[in-house]
């Protein structure tokens, strides 16, 4: 259960991390909305295929 807990954590501070810079992108002009809103979809497709690496492993 420790396991799963420190797996929640880390996904949980992850994807905070992730909309902060996002955001910080956005409010510096770095990045459009549009911009910042495909750059999720892409990291979501990204994470999606390294979960499932292991399992195509096997």
């Amino acid at each position: 259960m420790r396991d799963a807990e420190c797996r929640a954590e880390w996904s949980t501070q992850f994807a905070r991390t992730v909309a902060a810079e996002i955001r910080s992108g956005v409010q510096s002009g770095a990045l459009t909305w549009g911009e910042a809103d495909q750059l999720l979809a892409r990291l979501r497709v990204l994470v999606d295929q390294a979960l499932d690496l292991p399992s195509m492993a096997v």
